[in-house]
């Protein structure tokens, strides 16, 4: 490794993470820790009609167009920035501790991380119990025992070289942030530490509460109101400040989140309605090439479903729909096939623009009259159909419908609002920056941010000084 001297004649910078802890997220006992929840909330109001057009024997040229594949297969390389040849010349380091037992040398009997009961991985960290599991990782909930009892969250990336190589773009893309964020005001969770044992990569993040969609998932339980009453206008726009806060400085940094949903929010503190945005695992940089299969599909911005070259504006359409879940307890995009979230897009947005539905794969999915069409759809007659709209399905009478004024607020503003975020046209839906002067953002300010707790975890040579004391 190069010493401090070489790399700073080689003109380096170090994103290393400091050993000098900060957390952001003051010590309170949590509130709302909730399990994520495994199934879908309950899609309750009919968007979609389905109307035959012709049978399966007649259904050739359609067949034809969309070819073999459903249309969720296909998949574009929507753009390939060139990037300037002084980005690709430069060089940075970040230096990952690798923590090692020196008697052995050989792989672990078991590819999967499975600790004993409070085992301490790491030095530091003695966990506690499981957070959370998905396919990429498993977040055990533990205690740093060097700074107080602090509760972290211990992301352990799957032993593969995928999952690794994803948790190691997860740990350069936060290094970024803290670059340029370092007290961590920026409503994002915060990376403490990551490190290299037992053949896993591990990644410390501060322990938040429940994410959004565990919090009113639970709520939809305790009553007929209980969600509306704690998602009303007022929660719901300090969430949308504090997000559009996060993803303006994300963009101004070049960074797409690309999986902005209520799972990937969490709460920070309840009452004060404050919230940080996790998951930096899909992140896409400006010079990445960019694909048209990211997103979840219910989030998932129409340009991306389309094969359209996009921007950071579709965290901003993914935040859209964020809201008008919480307002509702479901999303109107809540479908298992993207023909379906393509058809409710137009079903409650209004009709696409042509220059979309020209797009690369735009013939998968629009017939001539421009609706949205599907093939054999599940349990119906063999055929091709057109996906129409139920009468009174755009957002804003959706909206005004199931929306009681008494309980939410301003419900006018608040579909303004919403609809401005949910623009199909990426040319004028606007930037989070953009987002933020909405006259809606007026009644809300960002919330103030404790000053940060700093931990300084004492060096070896720290602690033989003061034994020698």
């Amino acid at each position: 490794m190069p010493s401090g001297n070489s790399m700073r004649r080689a003109g380096l910078t170090d994103l290393t993470l400091p050993e000098d802890l900060i957390w952001t997220v003051p010590v309170t006992p949590l509130e709302e820790q909730l399990p994520q929840p495994t199934r879908a909330p309950p899609q309750r109001i009919p968007i979609l009609n389905r109307v035959l057009v012709s049978h399966a024997a007649s259904s050739a040229a359609l067949r034809e167009r969309r070819g073999s594949q459903a249309a969720a297969q296909h998949l574009v390389v929507s753009h390939v920035p060139s990037a300037p040849p002084e980005l690709l010349q430069q060089c940075v380091m970040m230096s990952i501790p690798t923590i090692f037992n020196p008697n052995l040398n050989g792989m672990e009997p078991n590819p999967d991380f499975l600790p004993s009961p409070n085992e301490t991985v790491g030095f530091n960290y003695t966990v506690d119990g499981i957070l959370g599991s998905g396919s990429f990782a498993t977040v055990f909930r533990a205690v740093h025992d060097g700074a107080e009892n602090r509760p972290v969250a211990l992301k352990c990336l799957k032993n593969d070289k995928e999952k690794v190589d994803a948790g190691l773009g997860e740990a350069r893309i936060q290094a970024l942030i803290r670059l340029h964020d370092p007290h961590g005001r920026r409503h994002i969770v915060r990376l403490l530490d990551c490190f290299y044992y037992r053949e896993h990569l591990f990644l410390v993040y501060e322990r938040l509460n429940a994410s959004v969609l565990a919090h009113y998932m639970h709520l939809e339980t305790l009553g007929p109101c209980a969600r509306a009453e704690y998602w009303h206008a007022g929660s719901i726009g300090a969430l949308s400040i504090q997000m559009l806060d996060a993803l303006a400085f994300l963009a101004s940094l070049g960074i797409t989140h690309c999986d902005v949903k209520t799972a990937n929010i969490c709460i920070v503190n309840a009452e004060r309605r404050i919230f940080k945005l996790i998951d930096f695992g899909s992140v896409v940089l400006t010079y990445d090439a960019h694909m048209s299969y990211l997103q979840s599909r219910w989030y998932r911005a129409p340009e991306v479903i389309l094969g359209l070259s996009w921007t950071p504006k579709i965290d901003v359409w993914s935040l859209g729909c964020v809201a008008i879940e919480l307002a509702f307890g479901f999303l109107p995009f809540q479908f298992a096939a993207t023909d379906l979230v393509l058809a409710a897009h137009k079903a409650t947005r209004g009709p696409f623009p042509p220059w979309m539905m020209e797009g690369p794969l735009g013939s998968i999915y629009f017939s001539g009259s421009g609706y949205v069409y599907e093939v054999d759809p599940p349990a119906t007659a063999p055929g091709t159909y057109l996906l129409r709209a139920e009468p009174n399905t755009t957002l804003v009478e959706l909206l005004a419908q199931h929306l009681d004024p008494a309980i939410f607020g301003d419900v006018l503003s608040f579909s303004h609002f919403a609809e401005t975020l949910l623009t199909l046209d990426p040319n004028v839906r606007p930037t989070a920056a953009e987002a933020l002067q909405h006259p809606w953002m007026a009644s809300y300010g960002l919330p103030p941010i404790d000053p940060p707790i700093v931990l300084v975890t004492p060096s070896s040579s720290d602690v033989a000084s003061l034994k020698d004391k």
